[in-house]
């Protein structure tokens, strides 16, 4: 689960560059995605990296 505080930090960052302004639960939702991506990046990353 993501804390409390970056989903803030997070939020706090698409409002300032985006000028995004978004319902936490919204946040939560860009975040998850974020973290899906990253992870599916790291197991392409270790497969290539292992051959």
């Amino acid at each position: 689960m993501v804390s409390q505080k970056l989903l803030l930090e997070l939020r706090q960052i698409l409002k300032e560059d985006y000028n995004v302004d978004l319902k936490l639960e919204e946040v939560l939702d860009i975040a998850l995605v974020l973290i899906g991506f990253a992870e599916t990046a790291m197991k392409i990353e270790a497969k290539s990296g292992s051959s």
